[in-house]
């Protein structure tokens, strides 16, 4: 009875690979074309006099500062 067990699994066992070739799987379906993303646009800004202001100039001064100080106005 033992025998006739051992030589059922071996036969299974051979026959696995014959039975995975039987199996048709189906082939992985194409993908889409990859399309560039959309570009994130900003947000309109509400335009003041102060933002429209330029803050360079304070750069021309010699210490921190006198920068950070001439700086605050544009803030």
């Amino acid at each position: 009875m033992k025998r006739f067990a051992l030589f059922a699994v071996l036969a299974a066992l051979v026959a696995l690979p014959a039975w995975g070739q039987t199996i048709k799987v189906p082939a992985p379906a194409p993908e889409p074309q990859k399309t560039e993303p959309e570009k994130i646009k900003p947000m309109p800004r509400h335009l003041t006099e102060r933002s429209r202001l330029d803050a360079r100039e304070c750069l021309n001064y010699k210490t921190n500062e006198e920068i950070i100080v001439c700086a605050e106005k544009f803030l």
